[in-house]
């Protein structure tokens, strides 16, 4: 693939680009986001809109098409570490660098926020994530917990030390 993809942040008018990635992500690997196709599918224009510009989203854009997400925000329980959410990149685009550069810029997002952690939740099931996450350098926390929607799966916490990771 040799396109240029841009990554950007997601405003108001990006929801439509966001509502579609987010929806595909959701049919593509149901088990790693805390929101099903069911509930997003059921979200108003407006409320798309509230969570493009509320949000810390990033799209990847090929043109004006997205085709990779992730979003950076804060984890309660680690109030100085930042978190990276709902990660995704469309099949077509998986080993291009969109997901590398994706979780780039969140990290960078996350160093701006004087965070040195940076950590994430994935699915214990899904090993492919897990894999890639490892790669750019971030570890098993030892710690587990419960997806929210549905207590049958398992979230590994994993996190990274921005202060030294030169990988993200």
């Amino acid at each position: 693939m040799t396109a240029v993809i841009d990554i950007r942040r997601a405003w108001d008018d990006d929801f439509d680009e966001l509502r579609r990635i987010r929806l595909e992500a959701l049919l593509d690997e149901p088990d790693a986001y805390g929101m099903t196709y069911a509930e997003a599918i059921a979200l108003r224009d407006e409320q798309w809109r509230q969570i493009a510009s509320g949000w810390n989203y990033y799209l990847a854009f090929d043109g004006h098409r997205a085709v990779g997400m992730a979003s950076g925000g804060r984890y309660v329980p680690m109030p100085e570490a930042r978190w990276l959410y709902g990660m995704f990149v469309t099949p077509a685009y998986r080993g291009t660098g969109v997901a590398h550069d994706l979780v780039r810029v969140v990290a960078q997002w996350a160093r701006e926020e004087s965070a040195d952690i940076l950590g994430l939740h994935v699915t214990a099931s899904i090993a492919r994530a897990r894999a890639f996450y490892e790669k750019l350098g971030f570890e098993l926390s030892g710690q587990s917990e419960p997806m929210r929607r549905d207590p049958s799966l398992e979230l590994l916490m994993m996190v990274t030390d921005l202060s030294t990771n030169d990988r993200i």
